[in-house]
């Protein structure tokens, strides 16, 4: 059992949190974690990435050390390998893991990631282009900084937007930005029925 893995059960509950299962293809461990808002959840969370220590700009030299997360809806079904509008977080999760790490690289808040290039839609059904990662802000409670082993480790989520979400964001600049999209209810919640927080005619 990962150190993480026995941190985060104390902080959830044993019965909450397993491994996910994992292909000799993949990069990184994953847990699934199982956490109740008003309806439930299920995350799908990094187990390792932490244990590497990220090149940060001085700005975030207390974020040195980072584990990544999709946050599912309850309609989400892992169980339907043969759909890909429901396995692809799998496959996003561990390309981002492995591009951090053999990249020398570093994520922060605010950092964005293109579906492709060019950019193209996430699946059939989510129709967002990049991801976006940012602290927690839906499950900010759950998912705090956790200590393991001394080391303080932080969690990224994983967030789908837009095209012009992105343009924006680069545009404004992330403060302003992911001000504005929790003003709209924005949160990490994967939804393939979120509309873009731009809803003019030349914002889609």
């Amino acid at each position: 059992m990962s150190d993480l893995k026995t941190a985060l059960e104390q902080r959830f509950g044993s019965h909450r949190v397993s491994d996910y299962p994992i292909s000799e293809e993949d990069y990184i461990d994953l847990l699934k974690i199982e956490v109740e808002k008003k309806f439930p959840l299920t995350i799908i969370c990094t187990n390792g990435l932490s244990s590497y220590e990220m090149p940060v700009i001085d700005r975030y030299k207390d974020r040195k050390h980072t584990e990544l997360f999709f946050c599912l809806p309850g309609y989400w079904d892992l169980n339907d390998v043969e759909n890909e509008s429901m396995m692809w977080p799998l496959k996003v999760i561990q390309k981002l893991t492995k591009n951090v790490i053999e990249g020398e690289t570093w994520y922060g808040p605010g950092h964005t990631i293109s579906n492709g290039n060019p950019s193209t839609n996430i699946s059939k059904t989510m129709m967002q282009d990049n991801f976006l990662l940012s602290e927690p802000i839906e499950l900010e409670d759950f998912f705090s900084p956790i200590t393991v082993n001394s080391t303080t480790v932080n969690f990224l989520a994983i967030i789908p937007i837009f095209h012009k979400e992105y343009e924006q964001k680069v545009h404004q600049g992330y403060p302003k930005w992911i001000k504005k999209f929790r003003s709209k209810n924005g949160n990490e919640i994967l939804d393939d029925y979120r509309r873009s927080i731009y809803k003019s005619r030349w914002f889609k």
